[in-house]
């Protein structure tokens, strides 16, 4: 089974290079439109399914498209996470990603000009700074951001979720803008690039109501955060079980 893991894996990571590739030279006239991620998150979505063996369900997808600007936050768990939490994102949704990240070929080439986000996490005023003009932009080009705020991949795959970092809150307290989080079933033993556990299953993704910022004070922001987290545990406890008794 490792074997065809890894063989998936491969195709995947040519799959995916193929099609960013074709996003960069056909996205050209459109620099900078989010649309570029829509069309690169469905193809690669749908290939990933089909190469891994995912039964992809989504569930109440019709809230995430219930306010806009607004910033979407999901759980992490492998390098696959978009190809499923990325399959309920809006048309006018991009990413927050590491500054570094512009200078990987292809991947990076195909991150800027689709119009997607840059913070320098190693530097904390810049990145307070950053935070600002992050909010400031996500209002003026009206979009929906998404963000990972455990900022980095569950490696237990587990189903608990990591501790929460406020970049995502932040930028959403700047202009109160609204919270909507998206859960995703556990992809232990389905679809995990990182450990080649590609053994394909069942994966629900769930998008939650949109919850307000706007008339939180900002000293409250990690009680905010803390109760988002617990939500979303909650939602995802009851995910995982619903997936597990079709098992």
């Amino acid at each position: 089974m490792k074997i065809l893991s890894f063989i998936k894996a491969v195709v995947l990571f040519i799959g995916m290079t193929i099609i960013a590739l074709l996003v960069i030279v056909l996205g050209l006239p459109w620099w900078g439109n989010p649309i570029l991620n829509r069309v690169f998150i469905t193809v690669f979505s749908k290939f990933t399914c089909l190469v891994v063996g995912v039964r992809l369900k989504t569930i109440d997808q019709e809230k995430i498209n219930s306010r806009r600007p607004a910033i979407l936050i999901g759980n992490h768990q492998s390098g696959l996470d978009f190809s499923f939490i990325g399959a309920v994102s809006p048309d006018q949704s991009v990413l927050v990603g590491k500054r570094e990240i512009v200078f990987i070929p292809i991947v990076g080439w195909y991150f800027k000009i689709a119009g997607n986000l840059f913070i320098d996490r190693a530097n904390s005023r810049d990145s307070r700074e950053r935070v600002n003009q992050l909010a400031e932009v996500i209002v003026k080009r009206n979009l929906d951001v998404s963000i990972f705020p455990e900022g980095t991949r569950n490696k237990k795959a587990d189903g608990k979720l990591l501790p929460f970092k406020k970049g995502a809150f932040h930028i959403a307290f700047a202009k109160g803008l609204p919270i909507i989080p998206v859960v995703c079933s556990n992809l232990g033993g389905i679809a995990v690039w990182e450990t080649f556990d590609l053994a394909g299953g069942d994966v629900w993704v769930k998008v939650l109501d949109p919850i307000e910022t706007k008339d939180i004070p900002q000293k409250e922001i990690n009680l905010f955060m803390e109760n988002v987290r617990n939500l979303m545990q909650k939602e995802l406890d009851v995910l995982n079980a619903q997936v597990k008794g079709r098992g």
